[in-house]
């Protein structure tokens, strides 16, 4: 799904996201996530230096929901993941992030690729609908 411009705005001023996973037992995992860039009209990349349930649900199963949300509106992305510990994704992801961040222990570099976007705005009128893609 692509990312619009309403939602790329509203992901660059929100400073924090939470990012659920599940594990094989169908255990969830909510972690904080503050290093993240919308990378292209459907990806979004964020930066692994603390994660460790994470990391082991996305190899289990790399479905994953991120809630954001600012005063009192708020969106949901789902999407699937992957984790890079080398290669041109991890060194393009870690370079991005040492700029803004220089002291940053970068582990990983998560990519996840978005397949549906819902608001989670409190509103009889949007809360749980599911945005159609433009």
């Amino acid at each position: 799904m692509k990312i619009s411009k309403e939602i790329k705005d509203f992901f660059e001023q929100v400073p924090f996201m939470a990012l659920a996973t599940v594990d094989e037992n169908g255990i969830p995992n909510v972690s904080v996530i503050a290093s993240k860039k919308i990378i292209s009209e459907d990806t979004i990349l964020t930066i692994d230096t603390f994660h460790d349930k994470t990391l082991h649900n996305i190899s289990q199963n790399g479905n994953v929901a991120i809630a954001m949300w600012k005063d009192s509106v708020g969106y949901q992305i789902k999407g699937n993941a992957k984790v890079f510990t080398e290669g041109d994704f991890f060194e393009s992801g870690k370079e991005w992030i040492l700029k803004i961040k220089p002291q940053k222990i970068v582990k990983g570099v998560i990519e996840i690729k978005v397949t549906e976007i819902y608001y989670l705005t409190p509103s009889y009128d949007l809360a749980g609908k599911k945005l159609k893609e433009k």
